[in-house]
């Protein structure tokens, strides 16, 4: 990208300026990561515009002002807002609302964690969305693809829901030995899926050429305002055909923004665009076929032939949501919104492909769950749409403020680009709202649950922190104490103590030796520092310094994509700093929760906090400590 692409104050050009991939098998790959939602999306989006506003007949004027709105809704969202400006807006490389917004982040004060912003709670809650698009997408791809058997034959439809509910099990039950082996198959089968989604909607536009009129944009603008209210709820459906494009952002760094933008503008845009228009095309030919839109695309002996391609179309498309959801949860976590959970690295030569079990259970039961409740995926799109929606506008509004304070634009230019983003997620949002009743209520309370639990979560570890920071001392105290009392002897090996504190002495540390006037020949205070940026340069990884004989403090400094391991910091250490432990004997504190009466956090949460503590990863298998040299300090906390 040339300097003058750039969009003032990027912090980067290419997301991999050194890849050595040519772009056009990265655009290949980025087909069957990146676009596998959003390309799936003909199979419900067309259809269920119909049934919005309190439906609509199948007429000339109203399948053209549909079809404009989808097209322009393409224009404007994915077009102009994501590949031509949000995918600029990179953090080293790494792409993603959270990502965007550890820009911002304050950094944490002597480690305690900073006070909720409001601009935190908006990035949170939209990051809680996605997990509610985790669930409704692989229900309602899955199920609209499997509903292509009805079109074959009428003795199908009893098999639909469990075929549905069999594939979804069987795709997160695979999930564990991940998808580095099947990976490679993902872009050539979603480059088959482009080609002949595009080639049948070109074929049915050939006898009505008349549908291509609905590029004109008056015609969106005729339809909203001849039908007013009602003409506005179809938005609600529209939204449909972007769903996933926040993978275009969250997947930056897989591709880099130009094999994105490549395989959006030369594969999926012109295809999506094609079967869309088709589908128009036949419903103006015979109004009937708007019963199946898809695939009466299609002649009756290739049905069979394009349920089987639209299944594994929509399996690829919910392989790209789940390892969403579970890279979402890692940077959750390493950020501090989350307890620390299991992570299983299904790959020694990508980092980024993980496996969360807990994650992945939970989502396995409730798609299915929806499937069974829904049952068809006509019901299954009033519970769609919001979730993308949400994580949109707060993809905007954390654009604006990045735009702002970090890339000091001029005020009057990120209103009226950011303006533009607005005229289509608030609007997206305000008739997605109106779906709740009926089903939209699903990912709402998908996140409202995640929220309670985030901010749960940093509340209390806040709590906690400043609990811990009250306990401890100054290290000018703690080295005076020392040498004023006589310490019967010291003990030759290192003695490691873990704090989130960067300053004074950790409570777990006077606590050892008030108890035993013991010391160790070296006492080494140790601290996982989680950074703003997704990776810390290996020179740059750990910071010693010397407080006094005897004592140091040891910063090991980690990217929120980053899990750090006792292991590497110790060879960091000694490789870098040639700073060597011996016999390291491992010292954590081990909080236990405490009522008062008089306080701001309820019960409820405390109770909440505590088996959130209580589950959480233990350290020791975080930072892979040996279990046979930890010795673990319980401490009473009152919140």
């Amino acid at each position: 990208m040339s300097a003058r692409e750039r969009l003032p104050g990027s912090l980067s050009a290419e997301a991999s300026p050194t890849r050595p991939t040519p772009q056009a098998s990265l655009a290949l790959a980025a087909l069957g990561v990146v676009f596998g939602d959003i390309g799936t999306s003909p199979l419900y989006a067309f259809k269920q515009c119909f049934g919005e506003g309190g439906g609509y007949l199948p007429t000339h004027d109203h399948v053209l002002g549909i079809l404009s709105l989808i097209t322009w809704a393409l224009i404007g969202v994915v077009c102009f807002k994501y590949a031509w400006f949000v995918l600029r807006a990179d953090h080293d490389g790494e792409g993603g609302t959270l990502a965007l917004y550890a820009l911002l982040r304050p950094k944490s004060h002597a480690g305690i964690p900073a006070r909720l912003a409001l601009l935190t709670v908006v990035v949170l809650f939209g990051s809680a969305m996605l997990y509610g698009d985790g669930v409704i997408t692989p229900a309602i791809s899955v199920l609209s693809a499997l509903e292509g058997l009805d079109v074959a034959t009428t003795a199908a439809h009893a098999y639909v829901l469990p075929l549905t509910a069999l594939i979804l099990a069987g795709l997160f039950l695979v999930q564990s030995r991940g998808t580095g082996n099947i990976g490679a198959v993902f872009g050539p089968i979603m480059l088959v899926w482009f080609a002949s989604i595009g080639i049948a909607g070109l074929d049915a536009i050939r006898h009505v050429p008349a549908v291509l009129a609905a590029f004109n944009p008056m015609y969106a603008i005729s339809f909203l305002l001849v039908n007013r209210w009602s003409g506005f709820l179809v938005l609600g459906a529209v939204v449909l055909c972007v769903s996933g494009v926040e993978a275009l952002y969250a997947d930056l760094a897989h591709f880099g923004r130009n094999a994105i933008r490549w395989g959006w503008i030369a594969v999926v845009f012109p295809a999506l665009l094609l079967n869309y228009y088709g589908q128009g095309a036949l419903t103006l030919a015979d109004p009937k076929n708007l019963a199946s839109p898809f695939y009466s695309l299609y002649p009756s002996f290739a049905v069979i032939p394009m349920v089987i391609l639209a299944t594994v179309a929509t399996v690829i498309a919910s392989q790209a949501l789940i390892s969403g959801a579970f890279s979402l949860t890692q940077q959750a976590m390493q950020l501090g919104y989350l307890p620390r959970l299991r992570i299983v690295h299904t790959s020694k030569q990508h980092v980024g492909q993980i496996y969360v079990p807990l994650v992945n259970f939970l989502l396995m039961i409730a798609c299915i769950a929806l499937v069974l409740a829904f049952r068809t995926s006509d019901k299954l799109g009033a519970a769609y749409g919001l979730a993308v929606t949400v994580t949109m506008l707060a993809t905007s509004i954390t654009f604006f403020v990045v735009a702002i304070r970090r890339w000091k634009w001029r005020l009057w230019q990120a209103i009226i680009v950011v303006g533009i983003f607005m005229l289509f997620d608030v609007s997206f949002l305000v008739s997605n709202s109106l779906k709740i009743v009926s089903g939209a209520w699903v990912p709402l309370v998908i996140a409202l649950v995640m929220m309670l639990l985030f901010t749960t979560w940093i509340d209390g570890r806040r709590r906690l922190a400043v609990a811990l920071a009250d306990l401890s001392v100054p290290v000018h105290e703690f080295l005076r104490d020392v040498a004023d009392i006589d310490c019967s002897g010291h003990i030759e090996e290192t003695a490691i103590f873990f704090t989130p504190q960067t300053v004074g002495i950790p409570f777990v540390l006077r606590h050892q030796w008030l108890r035993a006037h013991v010391l160790h020949e070296e006492i080494v205070l140790m601290t996982i520092v989680n950074e703003r940026r997704p990776h810390v340069p290996y020179a740059e990884r750990i910071t010693i310094e010397r407080l006094g004989p005897r004592l140091t403090r040891v910063l090991a400094h980690y990217g929120f994509i980053e899990e750090p391991k006792i292991e590497e910091i110790f060879t960091c250490c000694e490789h870098v700093h040639g700073k060597r432990f011996v016999d390291p004997t491992f010292f954590l504190v081990d909080p236990k929760l405490r009522s008062i009466r008089s306080g701001s956090f309820p019960g409820w949460r405390r109770a909440l906090l505590g088996f959130l503590m209580r589950n959480a990863r233990p350290l020791t298998d975080y930072l892979n400590l040996p279990i046979d040299r930890v010795v673990q300090f319980g401490v009473e906390i009152r919140v």
